[in-house]
């Protein structure tokens, strides 16, 4: 059975979040010519008529300066900062600006999943793809030079109870994190973050961190990672330190 809060609660906010590009102008030259614009005209020698060329080659260029000015203001960069119910617009903006706007913004830690004594706190920036599916990028901070660290899918339990067991042993839980507050939204506070994270609570996880290794560039493979179970391995590590938002 679908979980209808997906598609109308986390999925009805998944419009707000994309970018319309602007339009360009252009020079529709057959309305032009369609148009009955009198030009300048003046006498040659033969009585006939003609449009005089200076004026003919101001007016063509009156019109291109226009629509050069018109193209730089439709190109100017749009704001994409959307007001959060934590402390406004300064408060977690998102390395990708319109995906503050869905609800599905939280911070959390990871284990690797070969060692968990790596933890890696991520933040998690997600989009509704479907009923059944979101899909989060993570980076390691929340401001505009914060790094690109991986990815997370987010599926519904219904999809996980359909996998093979070969492909469910990539996928981990959310429910240790929710309860023992390692999971923190990034913009709501009181019922609907508690709300939110309920919903987080029963979907199931995949994460890969491409960023492990290395200060100026990711080096080395992307690594699986999975969540803080409570139950060893998975528990959290002695001395990791977490961000405020995970430590309030």
């Amino acid at each position: 059975m679908r979980q209808p809060w997906l598609r109308d609660g986390l999925a009805s906010n998944q419009k707000s979040c994309s970018v319309s590009a602007p339009r360009l102008p252009f020079i529709d030259l057959m309305a032009l010519r369609a148009s009955k614009i009198e030009l300048p005209m003046q006498k040659d020698a033969n009585m006939t008529f003609r449009p005089s060329s200076r004026r003919l080659i101001a007016l063509l260029a009156s019109a291109a300066s226009a629509a050069v000015l018109f193209m730089l203001l439709a190109n100017e960069p749009a704001s994409t900062a959307a007001p959060t119910e934590k402390g406004g617009e300064d408060h977690a903006k998102g390395p990708i600006g319109e995906l503050m706007r869905c609800p599905l913004t939280f911070a959390g830690v990871h284990l690797m999943r070969d060692d968990p004594s790596e933890a890696r706190v991520a933040y998690h920036f997600c989009k509704p793809v479907s009923a059944d599916l979101n899909q989060c990028v993570l980076y390691d901070g929340t401001g505009p030079d914060a790094r690109l660290i991986g990815v997370e899918y987010l599926v519904s339990d219904e999809v996980y109870r359909s996998m093979p067991d070969e492909e469910k042993a990539l996928w981990h839980d959310h429910k240790f994190e929710v309860d023992t507050k390692l999971l923190k939204s990034l913009t709501q506070t009181g019922e609907d973050e508690r709300k939110t994270l309920s919903r987080v609570r029963t979907m199931w996880g995949k994460v890969y961190h491409t960023w492990v290794d290395g200060k100026t560039y990711p080096r080395g493979p992307a690594r699986l990672f999975w969540s803080v179970t409570g139950k060893k391995p998975y528990v959290l590590p002695n001395g990791t330190e977490l961000p405020s938002e995970l430590a309030q």
